[in-house]
C-alpha cells in the first residue's frame, strides 16, 4: 500500500503525518519538499506499506455508506494492474476517522489488491466481495 498525502505552508507536518498514520497504521515517512504554483513550499508525505492485511483494516473502518460508495465506483477506483485507488479525508482522518474525501485535502492511497490469477476482473470480484461481506 501506498500513502500520499500533501502538507501546505499553512499545516502542522506532524499533524499531517498523524493523519497518513491513522490511515494506513503504523509506519515510516519519506518527505519531500516542492513548491506549489505561487512558489509557496508543499511537502509531500509519504508511507509504503507491506502485506495485505493493512489494506484489509482501512477498507474494514470505512462507514457503510463509503463501503457503499466505494462498491458503487470500483469500476473507476481500480486499473489493469489491479490497484485501487481511495481518497480519505485528511482532516477527519488526524481526528481518528476514516471518510472518503469529498475534497482534495485528502490521504491518498493506492493498495495493489492480491488476486488470483492477478486480473482486474478477479480483484474486482475479491473487492466486492469483501464489501458485501462487510456490509451483511
Amino acid at each position: 500500500m501506498h500513502a500520499r498525502a500533501l502538507c501546505h505552508a499553512t499545516e502542522n507536518v506532524e499533524s499531517v503525518k498523524s493523519a497518513v498514520q491513522n490511515t494506513v497504521g503504523e509506519t515510516d515517512f519519506e518527505v519531500t519538499r516542492t513548491s506549489g504554483h505561487h512558489g509557496n513550499e508543499i511537502l509531500v508525505i509519504e508511507a509504503h506499506l507491506r502485506g495485505g492485511k493493512c489494506g484489509i483494516e482501512l477498507l474494514d473502518k470505512l462507514s457503510p455508506s463509503d463501503k457503499d460508495e466505494v462498491l458503487d465506483t470500483l469500476e473507476r477506483r481500480m486499473d489493469e494492474s489491479c490497484n485501487l485507488f481511495l481518497r480519505v479525508d485528511k482532516q477527519r482522518a488526524f481526528l481518528g476517522e476514516l471518510t472518503l474525501a469529498q475534497n482534495d485535502d485528502a490521504v491518498a492511497i493506492r493498495m495493489k489488491v492480491a488476486a488470483f490469477p492477478a486480473k482486474r476482473e478477479t480483484a474486482l470480484r475479491a473487492i466486492r466481495d469483501f464489501l458485501s461481506a462487510a456490509e451483511g
